[in-house]
């Protein structure tokens, strides 16, 4: 079973659906609109939200930015109680797309709302914070029928673990995969072999901590340490500050199912300490993380620290091996597989290739062949 969720296309309500009222303000004077779009228009709360929805697709910019702006600044006993009503799904999207995450009470009504589609609701889980996210959890019913909201949950880093890992455990139950959770099928039996993976006093504190400790020990502009070796470079004397002062931070001692989640939302220094991990499945959702950075991806490639199965996934992703500099990382690693580091010979510049064929640390033969790659070039160029 698939869980991909496609974003809500929103269209304008049919005309035939509209209140007589809400068809004359929409089809009127700008001044009106424009006045509705402000809340005094002499509708009913219901129908002043139907009003604003239809006006987003105005023809005239000033009534359409008006229209869009509307959700954010009603105060909250003017747009609370209609949420609460069955209004049309890609309204209460609207509204819910547009609602700061401070007004809980409105989104409350949204996510309470029957009449809320399974769109809104992957939407919401990405973005809200961990009160509203446990409304979101505890819907089962909607989380078996649309699993990609509970995928939305795993990647938002303010979801209570335990509540992540209940709604896991749940799709497996029920026989949902969930193929955009990595290393779903281990995360599984990791959960049922824990007895308190879903224990929320046991578990959340943990996670949290271990979270906001690692945000503690980034440097500024959270670049995961320095040197082309991960780990191995002199730190900066604010550097090791930090890692002095974060030196609590256990990444070993985390359950496997913690460390796929930190490798996946966690920050560069939670990226930078367990893409080292014994465990291949936790350093491999580090290197396919969608938070990882270019830079990070050049300091893994250059990395003997990391397991073979890190450096040859990167050689083989045109994706991580687009930039030159993870190119040349990767010649440099003894680690990087021998046919992929011949292969990236050709795209180095003549100064590198004369470093490659002069060093010790990686196979005879890649010496061997950047030597000859360089001859070829200058023998070239001399005849030219």
């Amino acid at each position: 079973m698939s869980s991909a969720a496609e974003p809500m296309q929103l269209q304008p309500l049919p005309a035939a659906s509209l209140s007589p009222a809400v068809a004359k303000l929409v089809g009127g004077a700008i001044p009106a609109k424009l006045m509705a779009a402000r809340g005094m228009a002499p509708l009913r709360p219901a129908e002043l939200l139907v009003a604003i929805y239809q006006l987003s697709f105005d023809g005239d910019a000033v009534v359409r930015a008006a229209a869009e702006a509307a959700p954010g600044s009603f105060p909250d006993n003017v747009i609370n109680p209609p949420l609460g009503e069955a209004l049309p799904a890609p309204l209460l999207h609207f509204f819910a797309t547009r609602l700061p995450g401070q007004r809980t009470a409105a989104l409350e009504r949204i996510l309470y709302n029957p009449a809320t589609a399974d769109e809104t609701f992957v939407m919401l889980a990405g973005r809200l914070d961990e009160s509203l996210l446990e409304v979101v959890a505890q819907n089962e019913v909607r989380l078996l029928r649309c699993p990609a909201i509970v995928e939305a949950l795993f990647f938002n880093k303010r979801a209570r673990m335990s509540s992540v890992n209940r709604a896991v455990e749940l799709c497996a139950r029920n026989g949902v995969r969930l193929e955009g959770i990595p290393a779903f099928d281990e995360i599984v039996s990791a959960i049922r072999q824990d007895p308190e993976a879903t224990d929320a006093a046991a578990i959340d504190s943990r996670f949290q901590a271990v979270l906001t400790a690692a945000e503690a020990a980034s440097p500024p502009g959270g670049a995961p340490g320095q040197g082309g070796e991960l780990g191995d470079g002199e730190a900066a004397p604010e550097e090791k500050r930090r890692a002095a002062g974060m030196s609590f931070i256990k990444f070993d001692d985390l359950r496997l199912f913690e460390k796929i989640r930190l490798a996946t939302v966690g920050n560069a220094y939670c990226r930078k300490m367990l893409v080292r991990d014994s465990n291949r499945l936790v350093a491999m959702t580090v290197i396919r993380s969608p938070q990882i950075t270019n830079m990070e991806i050049q300091r893994i490639a250059g990395s003997t620290n990391v397991c073979d199965d890190v450096i040859r996934y990167i050689a083989n992703s045109r994706d991580c091996s687009k930039d030159y500099a993870v190119k040349l990382a990767l010649v440099s690693n003894p680690k990087c597989p021998l046919g992929s580091s011949l292969r990236f010979l050709a795209y180095l510049h003549p100064d590198d290739l004369r470093n490659i064929s002069r060093s010790k640390n990686i196979p005879g033969v890649l010496a061997t062949s950047a030597k000859k790659l360089l001859q070829q070039r200058e023998g070239g160029r001399h005849q030219r």
